[in-house]
């Protein structure tokens, strides 16, 4: 038995738990029309299908994703770890120890696993914080320590139920990239990943008009940063950090239409490796981005452009063996049941989707 088969069946006993707690509701259209599929405990894959559902089961409310499942890796990891204790180790070391478990442990993805390297790399960050000598390539490598460990946060909280690293956020990721802030003024990927907590936090105290203009704002910043009317790196990877959550505000506010308007004026660039080929940091980042077309396609009700981008999807490396294949087929033999999701938001409410659940991290970077 695989470890997909594996994880569908424990999916369809968490669904069958879960859906006993939460009402069906199936709402309909004005010619009557089913909308979508909702809570109706028909999970057939481990990582994919509730993807297709929503999970606030029509109610409109906020939902804090659960930890998503988790099992062994099915790929090996590409990086060993350092076996030198950290206090023996250079300056040099020390970021490089740093990149390997950071990168080891987000794209295995268990809960445990992160924590021990969480606390592996919270040590070296001590040390490589007394150890700063001022100069411009210490400090910029300084940086990116509090960079990736604020990204590490944010996964933990959403990806593996650690509630703290989203609900207080501010003492976690928001001080790792105020960090960086300090040490690399500029660093715009950084501040597109704090806003889109600070989006969050506003939507939950109901600032909704506050929430939609930092969004719209931060749509602009990420498609404008750097050289004027130069699309660079630092664009793509600004874009894709905001678009997975602004692609999911309410259709009203105008803000998944700017995001479409942005996305494909940014596009993805040959400077950036992930554009080309999956990476050892993300190795299912082809067919990962692009689902995040096709799903922004799919929230703004662009039936053909959806359908269409679903088998660009299908022909990335690596599609066979991703984790969210099945998630995929399912949607190119229905692609209906997608679009009836979303529209079933209508106008006004905020939707869900990959970047927004336990697997928005994992979806291009994990091994599962």
């Amino acid at each position: 038995m695989t470890i997909r088969t594996t994880l569908g069946i424990l999916t369809l006993a968490a669904a069958s738990a879960l859906t006993a707690c939460k009402q069906e509701i199936h709402p309909r259209d004005h010619n009557g029309l089913q909308l979508s599929y909702l809570c109706d405990g028909s999970l057939a894959t481990a990582y994919g299908e509730e993807l297709l559902e929503r999970e606030d089961c029509g109610s409109g409310k906020m939902v804090i994703p659960t930890a998503r499942l988790e099992d062994v890796p099915r790929f090996a990891s590409p990086y060993a770890l350092c076996e030198t204790p950290v206090e023996a180790q250079t300056a040099d070391e020390r970021f490089d120890c740093f990149e390997r478990r950071f990168w080891d442990a987000y794209s295995d993805g268990r809960r445990q696993v992160r924590q021990d390297a969480l606390r592996y790399m919270s040590s070296l960050i001590q040390l490589a914080e007394a150890g700063n000598d001022g100069t411009p390539e210490y400090v910029q490598k300084l940086s990116r320590l509090y960079q990736l460990r604020g990204m590490f946060y944010m996964a933990m909280g959403i990806e593996n139920g650690a509630l703290q690293y989203v609900l207080f956020n501010r003492l976690f990721s928001g001080r790792d990239f105020a960090r960086v802030a300090q040490l690399e003024p500029g660093n715009f990927v950084a501040s597109s990943f704090n806003v889109t907590m600070d989006m969050a936090n506003l939507r939950v105290f109901g600032k909704h008009a506050q929430a939609q203009e930092l969004a719209r704002q931060a749509v602009l910043t990420a498609w404008h940063a750097g050289t004027p009317d130069v699309i660079e790196p630092i664009n793509v990877g600004s874009m894709f950090a905001v678009s997975g959550v602004t692609m999911h505000y309410p259709l009203q506010s105008g803000v998944p239409a700017l995001t479409l308007e942005a996305t494909l004026a940014v596009g993805c660039i040959p400077e950036v490796t992930f554009c080309l080929e999956n990476t050892p940091h993300a190795p299912f980042a082809r067919p990962g981005l692009e689902y995040h077309l096709a799903e922004l396609y799919a929230r703004l009700g662009m039936r053909d452009e959806y359908i269409q981008q679903l088998e660009v999807v299908a022909q990335q490396p690596g599609y066979a063996e991703w984790a969210w294949h099945d998630m995929v087929e399912l949607q190119r033999a229905d692609p209906d049941r997608l679009l009836q999701k979303f529209a079933s938001y209508g106008d006004d409410q905020y939707s869900e989707g990959y970047a927004t659940r336990n697997m928005g991290c994992v979806f291009c970077h994990g091994r599962i």
